[in-house]
């Protein structure tokens, strides 16, 4: 039996077999199966020259992603924007930081990652934010760059300072100094002599006093000693003060007493007064008529007409 061979099914099945192989081919070409990626943010006000989009991402050397894009910040033109693609499950931890370094000698610049502790947590997007934003830390050249911007600053200012210095006012003003120290060391020449015998007297004054000095402990001593007694003494005065104010107390009640008591003392020696008076009277009769103590007064005289 004659077999019948169907030509237009094997061209078919060559045709497809050779697209698959060319597609196969062209996949292999574009580097496989596509990863997935998550969006990342970075902020810098650094330059980005050097850094062109579908730059590498590299975290500790090794290669997790790409930048996306590259803009300015809308709201504040100092401000560069770098989106990032890195490759879905990179451990992007809160205290991971982004950094434009440059490669090798070419000088391509590439997003370098640095840091990421296993118990910090993972990055995610705050309110507000469309994506997580990685914190920017200045490259190495930036911070070369911000230190001999500070550097030319400050040789500026100190330059400046300089020429004040050295104005021509202050110049006068030194030149003068330096006359008055001329005249001052000459008049120190001059008064050598003086300044010895002052230098020879100070000295003298010092070893007194540190003769002096040593002489001081006994003297604080004796002074010590002598203060002793002290508190003895005190505690006597305040037992002396308490007897005089005690005293002081008794004559005042005796001076009321007195005081009440002068009113009654002078009515008595006015009654003596009295008696001493009729004594004294009593006293002149006898002497004139004795016999009075036995016959009594005599009768007076009768007057005219009696």
């Amino acid at each position: 039996m004659d077999s019948r061979i169907n030509y237009a099914l094997i061209g078919a099945f060559v045709l497809i077999l050779g697209a698959a192989g060319i597609a196969l081919l062209l996949w292999l070409a574009g580097g496989g199966p596509k990863p997935a990626y998550e969006h990342y943010l970075i902020y810098t006000k650094e330059s980005v020259a050097g850094l062109n989009q579908s730059a590498p991402v590299l975290y500790h050397g090794v290669r997790v992603g790409r930048v996306a894009s590259i803009e300015l910040e809308p709201n504040d033109p100092q401000k560069v924007r770098i989106l990032l693609d890195i490759k879905k499950g990179t451990p992007i931890r809160e205290d991971v930081r982004a950094t434009i370094k440059s490669q090798g000698i070419t000088g391509i610049s590439y997003i370098g990652l640095s840091g990421g502790s296993p118990k910090t947590p993972p990055l995610i997007a705050k309110a507000g934010q469309p994506y997580p934003v990685i914190p920017f830390k200045p490259s190495l050249f930036a911070q070369l760059g911000d230190i001999a911007t500070q550097t030319g600053s400050s040789l500026e200012q100190a330059s400046q300072r300089i020429n004040e210095v050295l104005s021509a006012q202050n110049i006068r003003h030194l030149n003068a100094t330096l006359a008055n120290l001329d005249m001052l060391s000459g008049s120190l020449a001059a008064e050598s002599g003086r300044i010895d015998d002052a230098i020879r007297q100070l000295d003298a004054t010092l070893k007194q006093l540190h003769q002096s000095s040593l002489m001081l402990p006994s003297i604080l001593g004796n002074l010590n000693r002598g203060l002793k007694p002290l508190p003895n003494a005190i505690a006597n005065f305040n037992q002396s003060t308490q007897i005089f104010n005690q005293a002081a107390n008794n004559v005042s009640l005796a001076a009321i007493g007195i005081q009440k008591t002068v009113p009654q003392l002078d009515r008595t020696l006015r009654q003596l007064d009295g008696t001493a008076a009729t004594y004294r009277r009593l006293g002149q009769e006898l002497q004139r008529n004795p016999n009075a103590l036995i016959f009594g007064a005599p009768k007076p005289r009768p007057g005219p007409g009696e």
